[in-house]
């Protein structure tokens, strides 16, 4: 946090602010490295904008529940990492000599990075939605909310080794929800 920023505050409501972002810090940079596995986004700085972000809020978070405030910071976190996977697709985009000196991709198939990128948040939230059986769905919105499995398991009653099997096979379902998604988009923009 900056010291501009936290100068502003009270000497009390500043050691709160504190105390809260060492508290979540190591879950949001879990959730961040999981998001950038592979990317050009910094873990790191995904988590201070997401910090910076609560510290503008903090007045209306500190009263809401936990549960509440990892879902909050989880969906602030998930929605900053879309923006700046946007941002770079559209830097590709708009500068397409660069794109020699990046890898060759495989035609006919996105990046991972830039197939993420063509998926709006609506869209995310959709497929979750689509997600079945229900279990699929809960355990899934569990574990972006920031839980572990064993939090998952205790609050589905179900073994840890199920959650994992059951998060993977939400993952591998969202995949084919999104492609058919944005198979379904391209075409439609294909169409005059």
């Amino acid at each position: 946090m900056g010291a501009r920023i936290l100068a502003t505050m009270d000497d009390g409501l500043h050691r709160q602010f504190e105390a809260f972002a060492r508290a979540r810090r190591p879950g949001l940079l879990r959730l961040a490295r999981r998001l950038c596995a592979g990317g050009g986004v910094d873990p790191e700085d995904l988590v201070q904008e997401t910090l910076e972000r609560a510290f503008r809020h903090f007045d209306r978070l500190v009263t809401e529940n936990a549960g509440a405030v990892s879902v909050w910071l989880s969906t602030t976190l998930s929605n900053r990492f879309l923006d700046h996977c946007r941002r770079r697709r559209t830097e590709v985009l708009g500068v397409p000599a660069l794109r020699v000196v990046q890898p060759q991709e495989v035609p006919g198939e996105p990046a991972p990075l830039e197939q993420w990128t063509r998926v709006s948040r609506e869209e995310l939230l959709n497929a979750v939605d689509q997600l079945e059986p229900a279990h699929l769905r809960e355990a899934y919105r569990l574990h972006v909310a920031g839980l572990r499995y064993r939090a998952i398991a205790r609050q589905l009653d179900a073994p840890e080794g199920t959650v994992g099997r059951w998060l993977s096979e939400a993952r591998q379902a969202l995949r084919g929800l999104l492609r058919a998604s944005d198979a379904a988009s391209s075409e439609d923009r294909a169409r005059p």
